[in-house]
């Protein structure tokens, strides 16, 4: 496997987080964006985890019990078995993860939204609980064209774009996450958001949509 990453990062390819049965017991990262990881098995108990968007990734039979999920992003993840038991989720977004034999026993939810996920094989997940939201539907969000364009240009940035954020491609804007935006910072902000991604070229630990509403909130109109 570390000759495999090796020749991958000598290719400027991406390399893949994977460990598998591991009984250590794991601390928590910060500022990241994993692509296609593969955990299995493994105990974050008491862990924190800061603004970190898993995609594509396999994290099934994991323990969370008692940790901390601060501005988490988990898109097209496979859960599968994990456990949240007594957890906070703050500023959580689960798009589209196989939420089966999930258990959210005594877990406390703030700004926690589920979108297009199958939540019927979850354990103890009490969908009219304050601090969750359910979307099943797209959002009908207008956005007009002057900031539609801003927004658009920005996927020219790659630290706007990598994570794939606010874009699903460089000519599609994600409204799953830009609705989730608006509710948090209102018209307002998202309006000033396509004017505040360009003032810099280069911007750091945009991978999540909670480091979105961070930066509104710390650049946009006070």
């Amino acid at each position: 496997m570390n000759n495999r990453n090796t020749i991958r990062k000598k290719m400027g390819k991406r390399i893949f987080f994977t460990l598998t049965h591991c009984h250590k017991k794991l601390g928590g990262v910060s500022n990241r964006y994993n692509y296609k990881a593969n955990m299995h098995a493994l105990c974050f108990v008491d862990a924190r985890f800061y603004n970190v968007k898993y995609q594509a990734s396999i994290m099934t039979d994991c323990n969370f019990r008692g940790s901390e999920l601060i501005g988490v992003d988990l898109y097209n993840c496979n859960l599968r078995g994990t456990s949240f038991k007594n957890a906070k989720l703050e500023n959580v977004v689960f798009y589209n993860c196989n939420l089966r034999n999930v258990d959210f026993t005594g877990t406390r939810f703030l700004n926690v939204t589920f979108i297009c996920n199958k939540i019927d094989g979850a354990k103890n997940l009490n969908v009219n609980e304050v601090g969750i939201t359910i979307l099943r539907t797209y959002p009908k969000l207008e956005i007009d064209d002057d900031l539609e364009r801003l927004l658009l240009e920005s996927a020219n940035k790659q630290s706007v774009f990598d994570a794939k954020v606010i874009h699903v491609n460089k000519g599609k804007l994600n409204k799953w996450n830009l609705s989730i935006i608006q509710s948090r910072c209102g018209d307002k902000g998202l309006e000033s958001l396509g004017k505040i991604l360009q003032r810099k070229e280069k911007w750091e630990r945009l991978y999540t949509v909670y480091s979105y509403i961070s930066l509104i909130e710390n650049w946009g109109p006070k």
